[in-house]
């Protein structure tokens, strides 16, 4: 019976997009309770529509939930960088600005010191240009490794928003499917029909396919109809062999 229930419940209800464990956990369930026969499967199935909406409703908010937060985190942690970045920089341009301070006021030293300047001036000079560059390519490399960094939350924040929106047009796209199951139903469309399945533009709306739907279910129930060729309701006159069996045939087709 679990394997009926399953069956069941999946035929029934494909556009709530939940996934066979979820729906054999709730065959399982139904089975278990020793309630669920041959004769009332039917109504069983029907009766988990509401439950089994609202779990679907659940588990997309918790998808959206998780979207959400771990945007937010992404988005906290890229600030953070930024900052970091931005300190961190300042930091070393201070200490720049600082070294080039001491050369420039050693420099004015050895020109006002009597026999100041030469070789020792020199020498002091390549240091401190040396120390100067050294800093210089430390900075470049700090700048270097951030931007790396906050290149990397930017790739993470665009998969981040790829997935949303990837989620957000499943959900609409799942929303409008089963509004278009629901309206085939509610116009009177026999299930053999809805099973196959319908195709409409996407900028179509819910009037027009409303519209669609009712004309496809007037020419199928005209279609039910023997024809008046074959069949002349009050006549007088009776049908022939090959009038019966067309008439059988058609009826058998449908």
């Amino acid at each position: 019976m679990k394997t009926k229930i399953f069956q069941a419940l999946k035929q029934e209800y494909p556009q709530l997009g939940l996934g066979d464990e979820v729906l054999q956990a709730r065959a399982e369930a139904l089975a278990a309770t020793g309630l669920v026969t041959d004769d009332n499967l039917k109504t069983v199935v029907a009766s988990q529509k509401a439950n089994l909406e609202a779990l679907q409703k659940s588990n997309d908010k918790r998808v959206t939930d998780a979207i959400a937060k771990a945007k937010k985190e992404a988005e906290e942690a890229a600030a953070k960088a930024s900052t970091e970045h931005a300190a961190a920089i300042k930091a070393e341009q201070d200490k720049l600005a600082a070294l080039q301070k001491e050369y420039e006021e050693f420099k004015a030293k050895q020109v006002q010191q009597p026999g100041g300047g030469g070789q020792a001036t020199e020498e002091v000079e390549k240091r401190l240009n040396e120390a100067f560059d050294a800093k210089l390519a430390a900075i470049n490399k700090t700048i270097e490794e951030l931007n790396k960094a906050n290149k990397g939350y930017a790739d993470k924040l665009k998969t981040l928003e790829d997935e949303k929106e990837a989620a957000a047009k499943a959900a609409a796209a799942a929303a409008r499917q089963e509004m278009i199951l629901a309206k085939a139903k509610e116009v009177g469309i026999p299930e053999w029909r809805i099973k196959q399945g319908f195709s409409f533009a996407d900028d179509m709306d819910e009037a027009k396919i409303t519209e669609t739907l009712t004309g496809y279910a007037t020419d199928i129930k005209a279609q039910m109809l023997p024809g008046r060729s074959q069949f002349q309701a009050g006549g007088d006159t009776a049908l022939s062999n090959e009038e019966v069996k067309g008439l059988v045939k058609d009826i058998m087709r449908r």
